[in-house]
């Protein structure tokens, strides 16, 4: 039942190819403005959370992705590196039947920031449109789409991530008029 879910999933993902492939700029028609979403540890979190950063940083990820799970540990440190103003989730979109081993790998990884593991409304949709994991988007603090896409992984080092990111974060900041960052 688990893999007919993720080939479901993944089914749904092919289908909606290129969808987010033209979010450069801010999209009135795409984003996280209206949404809930259940959190790895038992939380909740809405789109009135992304409204307390100027960005934040959007990882989607799965357990059964091995180029995900390489740059956990990346994205782990990134998020640790972020100053006050941007934050960094992840979503693994197989959480469903796999919340101990995306807890588990989470933890080997050193990621101590807020996961979702299923939502409703834009995050959903979202979710729907997600082409392959990993893939990384951005979002304002008015839930809009901002810079570019990354998607895949295979960095050959944390030094080699964290310039794609910061590079990314930095564009994403610009497009909404705020000020370009540097990590602690």
């Amino acid at each position: 039942m688990k893999h007919k879910r993720l080939l479901a999933l993944l089914l749904s993902a092919i289908l909606a190819l290129g969808v987010l492939a033209g979010c450069s700029s801010t999209d009135e028609k795409g984003g996280l403005r209206s949404f809930s979403a259940a959190t790895l540890d038992g939380g909740a979190f809405s789109q009135a959370d992304i409204q307390e950063k100027d960005l934040t940083v959007i990882n989607f990820w799965g357990t059964f992705c091995s180029p995900c799970i390489g740059e956990m540990p990346y994205l782990a440190a990134f998020a640790k590196a972020l100053p006050e103003n941007v934050r960094l989730i992840t979503v693994c979109v197989d959480a469903d039947g796999n919340t101990e081993a995306a807890k588990e790998l989470l933890q080997a990884a050193g990621y101590e920031g807020i996961t979702l593991v299923s939502g409703d409304g834009d995050l959903a949709a979202l979710v729907s449109d997600i082409q392959a994991v990993p893939t990384t988007i951005f979002v304002d603090k008015k839930g809009a789409l901002v810079g570019d896409v990354i998607e895949g992984a295979g960095y050959k080092d944390q030094e080699s991530f964290f310039s794609v990111f910061l590079t990314s974060v930095n564009k994403a900041l610009k497009a909404s008029g705020k000020a370009e960052i540097s990590l602690a």
